[in-house]
């Protein structure tokens, strides 16, 4: 399993946090269109990739296909392989949460519009070719960063 992530800083341990931890799971989607483009999103100025967390009694891997239509608007995808599990941290009400997201290839098959999410601070939602690709990647999340060291 890769690093627990509290912002930019790597931890080692839940214990390093100190006081009570809830895990949750989400999951997510890097996917993929026919031109060999990249869908990212833009959510409180920062890129990022389609993700959420997991329903009760939902399949990750459904979780996955959910969020990323929820988040984007794209329902014609192929789900393909697990990818990683990334884990980050954020406090909410005073507690720890510690969030493992599961992420998938996903390939779209069609051309759909995109439609972001606004209700979840979400701005944009584009295709980006590897050159866009790598100056979105400066301005994001480190687990975001692992996921593509994964694949690319």
């Amino acid at each position: 399993m890769g690093n627990i992530y509290v912002g930019s800083k790597v931890i080692l341990s839940k214990e390093e946090l100190g006081g009570e931890v809830k895990d949750v799971n989400a999951a997510g989607g890097l996917v993929r269109n026919a031109k060999g483009q990249y869908l990212m999103i833009r959510r409180n100025d920062i890129w990022d990739l389609p993700k959420g967390h997991q329903e009760e009694g939902e399949d990750i891997s459904r979780t996955a296909l959910r969020e990323v239509f929820e988040e984007t608007g794209l329902d014609n995808l192929r789900l393909g392989d697990f990818i990683c599990e990334t884990r980050h941290c954020y406090r909410r009400d005073g507690v720890w949460v510690l969030k493992h997201t599961f992420w998938y290839n996903m390939d779209c098959t069609q051309d759909t519009a995109l439609v972001p999410q606004t209700e979840e601070n979400i701005t944009q939602a584009v295709w980006m070719d590897r050159a866009r690709l790598e100056e979105a990647l400066k301005d994001t999340f480190p687990s975001i960063l692992e996921v593509f060291a994964k694949v690319l």
